[in-house]
């Protein structure tokens, strides 16, 4: 059995041993440990929680569990991704000993990127530590799959920091924090459960699971240990919730086979199929079906690819590569011998299978021979962007099966109430704090946890930005409260688009967008022509003559208000904004985005 140890992390190697120092010496009511939902309450996705210990009401070290991503809604105009706000930990990065994954899924990993050189390098340093002192070192563990998904990402941002791979039997020490691993079954392999002992008490960390019996990888969840760690005594339980909805229990993945083997014996031209990039065992299940049906397997996205590689490499998935073919060489294959697992799943606009469905690929063109296969439920808040692509898929004929009319099509990853009850039993904790879902899912977990006697007041939902705080003897308690933005990914920025811009986008969305053109002189400073209005998607400009006129008669009246040379523009605009708005939304009932332009001639 492997032990990792590690205190100061940004001067101590990450496997020495090192006693816990004064934090050992402490073990009185002046202890606490702080859970901190940096992502927010009520939120499937964007997981990252904090564990904090303190002594006497002073921060002394922190644990990361997770670090994900979450998808924009539809009000978030132009953005791609949504991430975690670590505002909170800005000044406290000193105390951090470590971040600890889960499992693979890029609500669990995918904020890595963008995060990790928050938390590491000073303030205005360049990726090396720049001028401005040294990077802040935080190691990084997680199970063996998860950590090879989670450096892919690290090494396509040329992040040098990786992640040190776990095995199941591993122990980490950080600091206060002894942690060790418990495997559980989900819609992706190595998927852990993280027990986490503390001064105060045992705290166990239980994100996305299911109990699946019969495992397409052949590894069940580790009933045994949980079962010996609920012996011990666990203070309090963190749970996924997200299918608290469900009756029974949730099946197994196996069922999924025969759905699939069933759309290839009715297919005559190719087949694609579609999961998440990173649900291995599911796309390892497809492709021995398909080559049991005598067709070639080509790999589309690039997502597919490169978490296909990773999982041969380390063994997750095995198949000849001779039935692997290339995306062009598919025009020279009969249809009848193809069978493509294209990235896609979620309906997203950059995907390959977006592409192919939009008639936009280069090498694939569907037909209504073709059948696609989407093999995963939308992920709250894509059931619109799903429900779009399932209808470009139809316009071209091709036969599509999903979990709305064939239910054995996707089994999910998340367990249902039965899971939820089962762990909760064999856990026993004194309280429980449902994870991974909206308020809704948290409310009914919440009855589910009534049912099997527990107090409401035991099992504990904060609102969002709420931290709770357990110390030994007494009851958890809100300690503090953080307001808590999404972080917004727009291209390459992250967190330059704030809710002012974003606001600006929703506007021009729903009202579109008027631009103000005022010519002044160089030289007066006065006014030299008449101001010139354009429109996009306000008023149709050949039928609104009249109002146009109307417009740029009260803008002319604002700056005519003002006599000899204007030196203050900035007044002016909002002038003209506040005139011009109120005038447009007295004829017209509409609020566009009014952008004055102030041209020096």
């Amino acid at each position: 059995m492997k032990r990792f140890f590690i205190s100061k992390p940004a001067t101590l190697p990450t496997r020495a041993h090192v006693t816990y120092g004064s934090s050992t010496q402490h073990h009185s009511g002046k202890d606490s440990i702080r859970i901190v939902p940096l992502g927010g309450a009520g939120n499937v996705t964007k997981n990252m929680y904090l564990y904090e210990y303190r002594y006497d009401g002073k921060l002394s070290d922190i644990l990361i569990i997770d670090c994900g991503i979450g998808f924009p809604d539809d009000e978030m105009f132009g953005i791609d991704l949504v991430i975690p706000d670590v505002r909170y930990l800005m000044d406290k990065r000193d105390k951090i000993r470590g971040m600890v994954f889960t499992h693979g899924h890029d609500d669990h990993i995918g904020g890595l990127p963008y995060i990790y050189p928050k938390l590491t390098r000073p303030p205005g340093s360049d990726r090396n530590g720049g001028k401005q002192g040294h990077p802040i070192s935080i190691p990084m563990w997680a199970p063996k799959l998860a950590a090879s998904f989670a450096n892919l990402k690290l090494k396509e941002t040329a992040i040098r920091e990786r992640v040190t791979p776990l095995d199941f039997h591993d122990h980490l020490d950080l600091g206060p924090f002894h942690l060790s691993f418990i495997r559980l079954t989900h819609s992706v392999p190595d998927t852990s459960h993280i027990v986490i002992e503390t001064p105060v008490g045992i705290f166990y960390h239980g994100s996305d699971f299911k109990f699946d019996p019969t495992p397409l990888d052949n590894k069940p969840s580790e009933i045994h240990k949980i079962n010996a760690i609920g012996k011990k005594g666990v203070l309090c339980m963190l749970s996924d919730s997200l299918g608290s909805e469900r009756q029974g229990f949730t099946p197994s993945e196996q069922i999924i086979g025969e759905t699939i083997e069933k759309e290839l014996k009715l297919c005559s031209g190719k087949v694609l199929f579609t999961t998440q990039s990173s649900n291995i065992s599911r796309i390892q299940l497809a492709i021995e079906l398909a080559m049991k049906h005598g067709r070639k397997i080509a790999f589309l996205g690039r997502s597919i690819d490169k978490n296909v590689e990773e999982s041969v490499k380390l063994g997750y998935m095995k198949f000849p590569r001779d039935v692997i073919i290339r995306d062009r060489d598919l025009k020279r294959m009969p249809p009848s011998k193809q069978f493509l697992v294209v990235a896609g799943a979620q309906g997203q606009t950059t995907s390959n299978l977006y592409r192919i469905a939009n008639d936009n690929h280069q090498f694939v063109k569907l037909t209504d021979s073709d059948t696609v296969i989407i093999s995963a439920d939308p992920i709250p808040g894509r059931e619109h962007d799903v429900d779009n692509l399932i209808d470009s898929i139809y316009r071209h004929g091709a036969r599509v099966s999903y979990s709305d009319i064939m239910a054995d099509l996707h089994v999910s990853g998340h367990g249902s109430s039965g899971d939820m009850m089962l762990l909760l039993s064999a856990v026993g904790p004194k309280y429980v704090m449902p994870i991974g879902g909206t308020f809704k899912h948290l409310m009914q977990y919440r009855r589910l946890a009534m049912e099997l006697g527990y107090d409401k007041r035991a099992v504990l939902i904060p609102d969002d930005g709420e931290v709770l705080e357990f110390q030994k003897g007494v009851a958890p308690r809100v300690a503090d409260r953080l307001v808590l933005d999404d972080i917004m990914i727009d291209g390459l920025g992250v967190g330059d688009v704030g809710d002012a811009v974003l606001k600006d986008r929703q506007t021009i969305a729903r009202e579109g967008i008027v631009v103000v053109v005022v010519p002044v002189s160089k030289r007066t400073g006065q006014l030299v022509r008449a101001p010139e209005i354009i429109t996009r998607g306000f008023v149709y400009v050949k039928e609104s003559g009249r109002l146009l006129t109307h417009a740029g008669e009260v803008i002319s009246h604002v700056l005519r208000v003002k006599q000899g040379r204007i030196r203050d523009w900035q007044v002016m605009r909002t002038r003209i904004e506040e005139s011009l708005g109120a005038f447009l939304l007295k004829e017209t009932g509409r609020s566009p985005l009014i952008v004055p332009v102030i041209l020096e001639a």
